[in-house]
């Protein structure tokens, strides 16, 4: 049995959202009874029946018309699906994490990413796929592809474009000093992610991101970016101090603020606007802007033609070693801006 030390209990609870005070051993919710080493079939794997417990946040799949429930408890977990629930163990498989009930082989579920196949009581069920897919945290890189869940189950890495899966559930959270560690065991070997607080650029899309992470499976060291690259522009107002190359004579009368849910708003020069605007593999792109009407000063008038002008042109953006944003247009720099007040 592997115990953990008493001092990262906490830590590892942050992730898996238990309670000191959750279910008793044996009950799950809604009187679903939790596998443990009294309750599993003989025939069930020794190892499986005496790892520790630690029951996960229950992660949901929908499968044509019905929709059911996988939740894990160590190495096992229960599928539970029309008012019934199936304990289910590991078996290993190619890829995706594979569970077979361990009393019916007829009744299992294969997890591959987002995606699944079911089958209850020897009958196929329609191709499912993960409610509220959301991860908690996530991770990319490149050559070939590869991508990390921390999901509230566990840890879900997709490796080779997607031809890969490994799941390690019931992950340990260890923090320290400018960085995060999460420690896992997959049926193919331990599986753990650093994770720093320093930026990091997509070696494929130049996308920017918050964190520098390092991911192990096997023989495998994975170098790549994580964290969501829009914490790198929310945060409070920019200033822009550059407009294409021209210097910008106040800049506290030009600023951007991007806020959450792609709401974009702030001054040009002369009057307030409003927008929108959007992240996706192809870079940063900025809605066409709305604005009150107001006239100004000549050079205030210019500067806000300049800023709504190149505003438009926007396709990428960077976070440079002195902490300015650079907006690109292609390959030429559009604006510049540094964060109101100094921050």
């Amino acid at each position: 049995m592997m115990f953990r030390p008493l001092f990262l209990l906490p830590l590892a609870l942050t992730l898996g959202g238990c309670s000191l005070f959750g279910d008793r051993a044996g009950e799950g919710e809604a009187g679903v009874q939790v596998p443990t080493a009294s309750n599993v079939p003989e025939d069930a794997p020794r190892a499986a029946a005496v790892l520790p417990l630690e029951p996960q946040p229950p992660v949901q799949f929908r499968c044509g018309e019905r929709t059911v429930t996988l939740r894990h408890f160590g190495e096992l977990a229960t599928l539970s699906a029309d008012g019934r629930t199936w304990t289910l163990r590991p078996e290993r498989s190619a890829s995706g994490e594979r569970m077979v009930s361990v009393d019916d082989d007829g009744s299992w579920i294969w997890v591959k990413g987002d995606a699944a196949m079911l089958q209850l009581e020897g009958a196929p069920q329609p191709e499912c796929r993960l409610v509220g897919a959301r991860p908690l945290f996530r991770a990319v890189g490149n050559e070939p592809g590869w991508r990390l869940d921390v999901r509230a189950d566990g840890l879900s890495l997709l490796l080779d474009n997607g031809a890969t899966h490994v799941f390690g559930p019931s992950p340990l959270v260890i923090d320290g000093a400018g960085m995060r560690s999460y420690e896992a065991v997959s049926a193919g070997g331990p599986l753990s992610a650093l994770v720093w607080a320093r930026h990091c650029e997509d070696s494929m899309t130049g996308m920017p991101h918050p964190q520098t992470v390092e991911v192990r499976w096997q023989d495998r060291v994975l170098k790549g970016c994580g964290g969501d690259p829009a914490e790198l522009l929310q945060g409070g107002p920019w200033e822009v101090v550059e407009i294409d190359g021209q210097a910008v004579a106040d800049p506290a009368r030009v600023t951007l603020d991007f806020a959450p849910e792609g709401r974009l708003a702030g001054i040009a020069a002369c009057n307030r606007y409003f927008g929108s605007y959007s992240l996706s593999g192809e870079g940063l792109r900025l809605s066409p802007l709305g604005a009150t009407k107001m006239a100004c000063e000549p050079r205030a008038m210019e500067d806000e033609q300049r800023f709504m002008a190149a505003a438009a042109r926007i396709t990428a953006f960077a976070i440079d070693a002195d902490g300015q944003l650079v907006l690109r247009a292609g390959d030429a720099v559009s604006m510049r801006a540094r964060r109101a007040g100094g921050r």
